[in-house]
């Protein structure tokens, strides 16, 4: 009896493997198994999960490994193309993206990749930032909040700034109906932060604060006002200490509330 090959999977099998197996695969690996692996690349569906965090970006330039290899594969010279390659491979996708995690960018580069993405990706349904989006007054870090309309979807957002927070929850609460998540990285959570996330996301399920600078009457705000949430990390913030009883008692109707390694140390 003759085993069966990996090359006569049927198809939909492999479209629902190679969208998990990453974009580094995608690229580097998988097209030149077999024939019948390479067509399956070509599918949109394939391209759903989409994270250009590989592509790390640090003085000025683009970590060696990933960008030298792809363009050795597909015989690139010169400069690493960082828009063009990203606006290929959300092509690829055929609008039917739901995870993109985008790098540190130069400025030239960061608001024409946000459009693209904003543009060709109507179905996407997780967005994580990996760079201050909202830094600055100008300039194209300041238009994410603009986008948002076009991401109906959006179901969980990750930033790695608060900065303009009020305007950005406040045209998610508008078009995005399904949003249940948001994790900021260092977060700056004052008064007016705290009352954005309670007034504009009420129903949120996850929030993530880790590294936050909070006040324990900001975070008791939040506390008092998200009762829908079910997860919320707090752990190593400035601005409250960890074990407070009255934070824990607030907290009680979250399933898992971590708030280990936060103190009131430091702060001004």
């Amino acid at each position: 009896m003759m085993k069966p090959k990996w090359e006569d999977l049927d198809r939909n099998c492999l479209v629902n493997i190679f969208e998990r197996v990453g974009m580094e695969s995608l690229l580097l690996a998988v097209p030149f198994v077999c024939k019948s692996w390479y067509k399956a690349t070509l599918i949109p569906q394939s391209w759903q999960h989409l994270d250009f965090s590989v592509l790390i970006y640090d003085d000025s330039r683009y970590d060696v490994d990933f960008p030298s290899r792809l363009m050795d594969t597909y015989r690139v010279e010169g400069d690493f193309p960082i828009n063009t390659f990203i606006k290929s491979v959300v092509k690829r996708s055929g609008r039917s993206a739901t995870y993109i995690a985008l790098p540190e960018l130069p400025n030239r580069c960061m608001d024409e990749a946000l459009l693209y993405v904003a543009d060709e990706c109507p179905a996407l349904r997780t967005l994580v930032l990996h760079f201050k989006a909202f830094q600055g007054f100008h300039g194209p870090r300041s238009k994410v909040p603009n986008y948002i309309s076009k991401w109906t979807n959006l179901q969980s957002l990750k930033l790695q700034s608060s900065f303009d927070l009020q305007e950005l929850l406040t045209q998610i609460s508008i078009h995005c109906k399904s949003f249940v998540a948001l994790a900021i990285e260092c977060a700056k959570i004052g008064t007016d932060e705290a009352s954005a996330i309670v007034n504009f996301l009420p129903n949120i399920k996850v929030l993530d604060l880790r590294y936050a600078f909070m006040r324990e009457e900001n975070l008791m705000t939040i506390l008092q006002g998200c009762k829908q949430l079910e997860l919320f990390d707090a752990r190593d913030c400035i601005g409250f200490n960890e074990g407070d009883e009255e934070i824990l008692k607030h907290a009680s109707h979250i399933r898992s509330f971590k708030h280990e390694g936060s103190t009131t140390e430091n702060i001004c």
